[in-house]
């Protein structure tokens, strides 16, 4: 007997985001928006079979998170291939598995059933439905609240965004022709036109985004109408605008003497001849000011609003008619040049909540990017072995807004992280003329030309490309130069899909640039053997005094979140096992850590290291544990299998 028997949480899902869409309709239609803007209704009606798609993917998405992280107590239906999860005493959820992984990803097979005491059932087909099932409305806390509208919102937006991959599709095979493939597309692209950027195109192809957490596609703060302007899976072109800063209300960090404003004007001559023009049209000393870059939406809904008195008393000042024209990248904050592979990229601030943070740049990133990347570029220019392997892309200068007056520290924090900047290398500058920059998250996404998971394109293009092959080399490519960091420097980087470039030449992975500072920890007994003085600020809280950290953060980031995502993704859209997947990376990990043994001044640190990768357990981020208690600014980690140790415990009891 199936009957409603979960309290209604604002109804009928899809009639609410229908609804929030329609009035966007209206707005857009007073605005005299273009004409897919007026059609966005009746395109909706049209296509609500992507917004069941979207409920059901992150639904998937967030019983998978809840049963690895055991954000709830479950266990095995006895006889039966199904997990039972118990919200509460006398009721259950009932999630039946068609298969599970090594690192405990499921495959959901069937309809997940809430259960109560009587034993009636019903189908849980929405995440709201599921959440509402594991925290009643009478129970939740404000935590618990936040994120089910969060979920919502991600599903929301999911359902745009696979609207995006419906409307780019067909115009994209129609430029493709008889290419059948991406890698063969973006080649032919770059050999026509020179500023063409692959790193753009496949970054603006991931669709699905956070591949471990359920709000993946959640950006409180947007409407559908901003989404279509400014998102990367729109092939969002933000017009950047540059705001003058004066020096009393600046902080600003360089790896060397060039500042952010000299690095822009360099590339954009025509920002200086506006920068000049306006100040001196106010009378103003054009060496008092440098530039942060801001990105449109922050402008319009944060600057004019929160920074009102600045902007009238002329310490910040809009260039007028000098936007930079950039394309929107995975994170959406962060921008790329068009057209230009040589030009910077632009990590700006949005007061936007994605996935769980509101991804503005903090004042410490401003300073820690440009410091960090001197020292990783001592460090890479000394140890030719290490740079080889892997590079990383250097955030030249960041810079941020510092209130003159006394203001409280809440509010400080909040000026200081909302007009902030960091200016990054571009990772297409120096490449070969057969390298392909490629963002690792696309590795997991679908090729919009074939179908096929883009990481099988890329193993299909190698003349004796197997899963096997592709992982070996794509293991070479990314892990010794991570445990290299670790074991000798101290340095644990937060590598995940999202942070990471790779290189590849003729479909073969053959070295990794990385992205974004955050998220790393160093152990100062490591590192400090190479420097006379401490390089690192000791008040950030990038130092541990924690072995067991550094391994967290790698295995987390680069076990989970990125060759973990790959071999699941690879083994369950070709049928695979697994074992053989990560049995090349074990062999890639052993192979390194014999030869560092070998050099004999890092035995001690490298027997350590070995230990612990080959224990019985690694551990993972619990991202929805972290949100449901509102600390997901201090990690908190599950234990989960290993897949170099156990491979057998992990399958159905």
């Amino acid at each position: 007997m199936k009957v409603r028997l979960l309290p209604a949480l604002l109804g009928n899902r899809r009639l609410y985001i229908y609804a929030q869409a329609s009035n966007e309709v209206k707005r857009m239609k007073e605005l005299n928006s273009i004409s897919f803007y007026d059609n966005y209704e009746m395109y909706l009606k049209e296509h609500l079979h992507l917004l069941k798609k979207a409920e059901t993917v992150i639904l998937h998405q967030l019983v998978q998170a809840v049963v690895r992280e055991r954000v709830i107590e479950w266990e095995w239906s006895k006889g039966k291939r199904e997990i039972v999860l118990r919200p509460g005493t006398e009721e259950t959820i009932r999630v039946p598995v068609g298969r599970m992984y090594l690192l405990g990803h499921i495959d959901i097979q069937g309809d997940i059933l809430w259960v109560d005491r009587k034993q009636r059932s019903q189908i849980i087909s929405e995440p709201a439905d599921f959440l509402t099932a594991v925290y009643p409305p009478g129970s939740r806390n404000s935590y618990q609240s936040a994120f089910l509208k969060e979920i919502v919102n991600s599903v929301h937006n999911y359902a745009l965004a696979l609207m995006a991959v419906e409307k780019r599709v067909p115009a994209l095979k129609a430029e493709a022709g008889k290419t059948n493939d991406v890698w063969s597309y973006v080649k032919m692209k770059k050999e026509a036109d020179r500023a063409f950027s692959p790193l753009t195109f496949f970054e603006q192809w991931v669709i699905q985004g956070h591949t471990i957490h359920p709000c993946a596609r959640t950006r409180l703060g947007l409407s559908p109408k901003e989404v279509f302007r400014y998102a990367p899976e729109w092939e969002g072109q933000p017009d950047v605008i540059p705001l003058a800063v004066h020096k009393e209300v600046y902080q600003r960090t360089s790896m060397d003497n060039r500042t952010l404003k000299s690095i822009l004007f360099k590339e954009y001559p025509e920002l200086e001849a506006s920068f000049q023009l306006v100040l001196q049209n106010r009378g103003l000393d054009e060496d008092d000011y440098d530039i942060i870059p801001v990105h449109p939406w922050q402008f319009q809904h944060t600057v004019q609003t929160k920074y009102e008195e600045e902007l009238k008393r002329g310490t910040i000042i809009p260039i007028e008619g000098s936007f930079i024209k950039m394309a929107a990248l995975i994170s959406f904050r962060t921008l790329a040049p068009l057209k230009d592979t040589q030009k910077h990229h632009i990590k700006t601030a949005v007061n936007i909540q994605m996935t769980s943070a509101v991804r503005t740049v903090s004042a410490a990133s401003t300073k820690n990017g440009p410091t960090l990347s001197k020292l990783f570029q001592r460090i890479i220019s000394n140890d030719a072995n290490l740079a080889s392997k892997l590079t990383m892309m250097s955030e030249a200068a960041g810079i941020h807004y510092e209130p003159k007056e006394f203001v409280p520290e809440e509010e400080r924090h909040f000026l200081q992280k909302n007009v902030a900047a960091i200016i990054r290398e571009n990772p297409e500058r120096n490449l070969g003329v057969d390298e392909i920059a490629v963002p690792a998250a696309v590795l997991v996404a679908d090729s919009p030309l074939t179908g096929k998971l883009i990481s099988q394109e890329m193993m299909e293009v190698q003349p004796d490309g197997s899963p096997e092959l592709f992982i070996r080399q794509y293991a070479e490519a990314l892990l010794p130069g991570m445990l290299m960091l670790i074991s000798k420097y101290g340095i644990s980087m937060e590598a995940h899909l999202q942070n990471c470039v790779v290189i590849f030449r003729n479909g073969r992975p053959e070295r990794v640039v990385l992205r974004d500072n955050g998220g790393i920890r160093i152990l100062n007994e490591r590192l400090d053997r190479f420097f006379e003085s401490q390089p690192i600020d000791p008040s950030t809280n990038l130092l541990t005094d924690d072995h067991e950290e550094l391994l967290a953060v790698f295995s987390h980031a680069v076990l989970h979140n990125h060759l973990g995502e790959i071999i699941v993704s690879l083994s369950r859209r070709l049928n695979l096992d697994e074992e053989t997947l990560w049995a090349e990376v074990q062999a890639v990990i052993r192979e390194f850590y014999d030869n560092l043994i070998e050099e004999k001044d890092y035995v001690k640190e490298a027997e350590r290291d070995v230990s612990t990768l080959f224990t019985n357990h690694l551990k993972m981020k619990s991202l929805v544990r972290m949100r449901l208690s509102d600390q997901y600014t201090d990690n908190q980690y599950v234990t989960t299998p290993n897949p170099f140790v156990d491979q057998k415990g992990v399958h159905y009891p």
